[in-house]
């Protein structure tokens, strides 16, 4: 992954899975999409503003500070097309041996005037190679891949941050604008927030715990959703919860 840096910005219940049977559709009617040669592959259907969260790694500079941009990201071209390319393994994100951040992006927001996306393709691993980066063009916001690989669109990451931070100086401006972007901040930081030494070290831990326990809760919902669609070849629709 890749981020470009600027001297300014400012950051930014489960759907049911649909089966993919028809071809012929507009791109907001992907849900009965079908790709020649494809069985296993369905769409999961999100809320608007319906939020998941999963590492994205990226090699960074030292003279960037704490705050980062979703918007900055910059999109690369792998096996599932262009896109950003997240993991909700935290050990195969460490074994990158990049930076780990935490994204949490919204594949139907209330929002998405810029690509008109929404909802993210489920395919199974013998249908990856066929599918390609086809889904950007149905108007997918994203694909979910291996059980725990996801390619997004850029701008339905809602909110960027870091999941480590071991310098010592502390960026209380930046870490509010973080918080205020996530759809469930673990804390608040307002005009009454002791800002000592102290309080920033339990802040980053808390920030932390917070993105490991939603990227948990994202593999969940996700990995499960994943499997069922490779085991049921496709076929059948359920409504997750």
């Amino acid at each position: 992954g890749s981020v470009r840096v600027r001297p300014g910005g400012s950051p930014g219940v489960v759907g049911g899975l649909i089966t993919s049977s028809r071809a012929g559709q507009p791109p907001h009617e992907h849900g009965a999409w079908a790709v020649a040669g494809c069985s296993k592959m369905s769409t999961l259907r999100c809320s608007q503003d319906e939020t998941f969260s999963a590492y994205f790694t990226v090699m960074l500079f030292d003279s960037i500070g704490y705050e980062l941009y979703a918007q900055d990201l910059q999109e690369t071209n792998g096996s599932m097309g262009l896109g950003i390319y997240c993991t909700l393994d935290l050990d195969r994100a460490h074994a990158v041996g990049k930076e780990i951040l935490v994204a949490e992006f919204r594949p139907t927001k209330a929002d998405s005037e810029r690509s008109g996306a929404s909802d993210l393709l489920v395919v199974s691993e013998g249908d990856r190679e066929t599918v390609g980066d086809r889904w950007r063009k149905r108007g997918f916001s994203g694909i979910l891949f291996e059980g725990t690989e996801l390619c997004v669109r850029v701008d339905c990451i809602a909110a960027l941050y870091r999941r480590d931070w071991q310098k010592p100086q502390a960026c209380w401006p930046g870490l509010a604008r973080i918080v205020a972007s996530m759809r469930e901040p673990p804390f608040v930081i307002d005009d009454q927030t002791v800002e000592t030494d102290a309080a920033w070290a339990k802040a980053l831990e808390r920030i932390k715990a917070h993105g490991d326990k939603q990227v948990a809760e994202t593999r969940g919902r996700l990995e499960s959703i994943w499997q069922q669609n490779s085991e049921q070849g496709g076929s059948g629709s359920c409504a997750i919860s």
